[in-house]
């Protein structure tokens, strides 16, 4: 296929074909990562890596027996629809731009109100009326919130850093591009709980969970958290980075394609023992 074609756009009602991967219509152009079969098998395997991870689906305290629980972003659905087989009639889910100032729509008095893996797709600026709405439509005193993410900055263990690692090279671009889209995909820990708070929300909490890029640990667990993550990051690169490294960063499809599969190829290396830290925040209602 010839570098015209793979860049050439191909419009459908509902979307168009660029680079050889499927973006929707809704907020094109704003909105930078692709919605076809390829990404939400991606986000079928995050959830997985997810689960093994935590060994949970939430961690937040649910006070009732049958708990009214809200996924936003929901993605593919599966953390829901699995969630349903364990708590019928406990999920809902609605089509909803969660971006929109009121969420009149949308259940209220919930337990349990769950995001994951949002940062990158909100306007930067929008965050703190994000959490409000949340705050707004939680139960007092038992509702709470349950935020989940990703920081794509990899980090290694004492000096087992390598010289040039692409990882790293791609991580600094991706994250470089989307603060200049207004739509942070970084994880600032302070400001994430300084935001919670800010919102009205107690007893917040943050958990940190390491994810190898691949499983050399000895620890079974470490190292079944490691394989899904490896799958999981190594259909990442192009997928998140392709519009943005072009459009922010003026590099040339075929230049983001060599960057992400040296990053590709590198944490496939068992000596290479970067990991990148999962972020748990909950906090409650008062």
């Amino acid at each position: 296929m010839s570098s015209d074609t793979k860049s050439e756009e191909k419009h459908l009602e509902n979307g168009c074909w660029i680079y050889g991967r499927f973006y929707g219509s809704w907020k094109h152009g704003t909105y930078v990562f692709p919605i076809d079969s390829e990404e939400l098998e991606r986000l079928d395997i995050f959830h997985k890596c997810f689960l093994v991870a935590r060994g949970e689906p939430f961690s937040a305290p649910i006070a009732r027996r049958s708990p009214k629980i809200m996924d936003l972003g929901t993605g593919t659905g599966i953390w829901p629809i699995s969630l349903a087989e364990e708590i019928p009639r406990g999920v809902t889910s609605k089509q909803f731009d969660i971006e929109e100032p009121i969420w009149d729509s949308l259940l209220t008095d919930c337990d349990l109100i769950h995001m994951r893996m949002l940062l990158g797709s909100i306007q930067t600026d929008l965050w703190p009326q994000i959490y409000g709405n949340v705050f707004e439509h939680l139960a007092p005193d038992h509702g709470y919130i349950e935020h989940v993410e990703i920081d794509w900055t990899p980090r290694w263990q004492g000096d087992d850093q390598p010289k040039n690692s692409s990882f790293q090279r791609w991580s600094e671009l991706f994250l470089s591009s989307m603060d200049k889209s207004n739509r942070s995909a970084r994880v600032v820990p302070a400001k994430t709980e300084q935001l919670i708070k800010a919102a009205g929300f107690a007893d917040v909490e943050q958990k940190v969970f390491q994810a190898f890029v691949c499983p050399w640990t000895s620890d079974s667990h470490e190292q079944d958290v490691a394989h899904w993550f490896n799958l999981a990051l190594s259909r990442s690169f192009e997928t998140l980075s392709m519009m943005p490294l072009i459009k922010k960063q003026g590099l040339t499809y075929e230049e983001v394609g060599k960057l992400c599969a040296r990053a590709r190829e590198e944490i496939c290396i068992l000596h290479n023992h970067a990991f990148c830290n999962i972020h748990v925040w909950t906090a409650r209602k008062p």
